[in-house]
């Protein structure tokens, strides 16, 4: 008779035999593909979200007031900096000061800043979908400000009061009529406390006043307060950080107050690969000492075969396929175990605010080449960990074999 054949019917008729390494696998390969599954997840979205991120692939040049030497950072700067290799965008901020006060509001003082694309406020409330980029003479206010509620502006024009310079040091109030389209969460202070945000022309147009230059003027003399230019890829920071400072400008990059964020995520990565390895070295063990003991239950049977003249490859060749059979169920019982493992762990962690955003909507699983491995894994360590014994118990001659050894 074939041995795989044998070793088929051997599998049917003998399953209660074989529960206890099939459980054994099966829990091994389910802990593995859940685990990993989570892993991969929250190492794929905390790389996305967090190392590739806008945060930390960004470099934040200042204009330093109170050095003579600084570059002010012109319209020129921007497009200097824009053709720099491997940056994606260049951002400048200008911020500059309004007031407004009516029968509802006693009187707030607000910063008027352009908005940055890769950085824009938490909205509240709004008067169409997509606010970005703002319309000339619109503004997005905080919703409280200094104790006042400004939710009521929301969809009105009002006027604000702006600076003109009169001369050194003096200036005089100028009405300027804006439309408040929209509301952010007043906690983010991102620009600063008490920032509004508008659209460049209007912010440029009144910072130019309170510097008592022209527009045109202000782009080129002034200019912005600060620029954020974002490199391709956070492995460009460093290289893009140099070259701005090497052309004289005072530029810092988040990379460099969190230098252990690479670390930290590799050792998510390595926490998983880890497992895998223990996990592997639990069913290699268990395969062998499971498969050991079954060999010894059953050397009447291998007399009996060796009597009847199947040689040692034959029953060697037997042991090792139930094995495989055995160790295939295995597998897949623990991906299907896995999944619902997945789901289950993916569901409650879902209840935290703080990892929701580092998980999928669907079941986090492992990328398909992994999956593959953990369940080929799981079959060639039982495979391998039955052949120590089967080797042995296939060499016995019939007359040991029939004694039990």
């Amino acid at each position: 008779m074939n041995p795989f054949a044998m070793a088929a019917a051997n599998v049917r008729s003998m399953w209660r035999r074989f529960i206890g390494l099939t459980v054994l696998l099966a829990v091994a390969a389910a802990v593995c593909v859940t685990a990993l599954g989570i892993s991969d997840r929250a190492d794929s979205a905390a790389r996305d979200r967090v190392q590739e991120g806008t945060a930390n692939r960004s470099v934040t040049v200042d204009r330093l007031m109170e050095r003579t030497d600084s570059k002010p950072l012109s319209t020129e700067t921007v497009r200097a900096l824009s053709v720099l290799p491997n940056v994606t965008s260049v951002e400048p901020r200008a911020q500059v000061s309004f007031g407004y006060k009516d029968q509802q509001v006693p009187g707030v003082l607000l910063y008027a800043t352009t908005p940055r694309p890769s950085l824009l406020p938490p909205l509240l409330k709004s008067v169409r979908t997509q606010l970005f980029p703002l319309h000339p003479g619109e503004i997005v206010l905080p919703k409280r400000a200094q104790g006042s509620d400004l939710t009521p502006l929301l969809g009105r024009s009002i006027t604000v009061t702006t600076t003109r310079s009169t001369s050194a040091g003096q200036g005089t109030g100028v009405p300027a009529s804006v439309r408040v389209v929209g509301l952010f969460d007043p906690a983010w202070q991102m620009d600063g406390p008490d920032a509004a945000y508008a659209d460049e022309a209007t912010v440029v147009r009144w910072a130019a006043a309170k510097a008592g230059v022209t527009e045109s003027e202000f782009a080129t003399s002034v200019g912005y307060d600060r620029i954020t230019v974002l490199a391709r890829t956070a492995h460009d920071v460093p290289g893009l950080l140099s070259d701005i400072q090497s052309a004289g400008y005072a530029a810092t990059s988040l990379q460099q107050e969190m230098s252990a964020l690479p670390g930290v995520l590799s050792l998510i990565h390595t926490a998983g690969q880890v497992l895998l390895v223990v996990l592997g070295l639990v069913a290699l063990v268990g395969a062998l000492v499971v498969t050991g003991a079954l060999s010894r239950q059953r050397a009447r049977e291998i007399g009996i075969l060796k009597a009847l003249g199947f040689g040692n490859r034959a029953v060697l060749t037997m042991f090792v396929a139930e094995t495989g059979i055995i160790g295939a169920t295995g597998a897949a019982l623990g991906a299907l175990l896995g999944l619902a493992g997945a789901a289950a762990a993916a569901a409650g962690l879902r209840g935290s605010s703080e990892l929701a955003p580092y998980l999928p909507d669907g079941i986090p699983l492992p990328d398909p080449g992994v999956l593959v491995g953990i369940l080929l894994l799981t079959l060639a360590v039982t495979v391998i960990g039955a052949w120590v014994p089967a080797r042995r118990a296939a060499q016995l001659s019939p007359s040991d074999a029939i004694k039990e050894w």
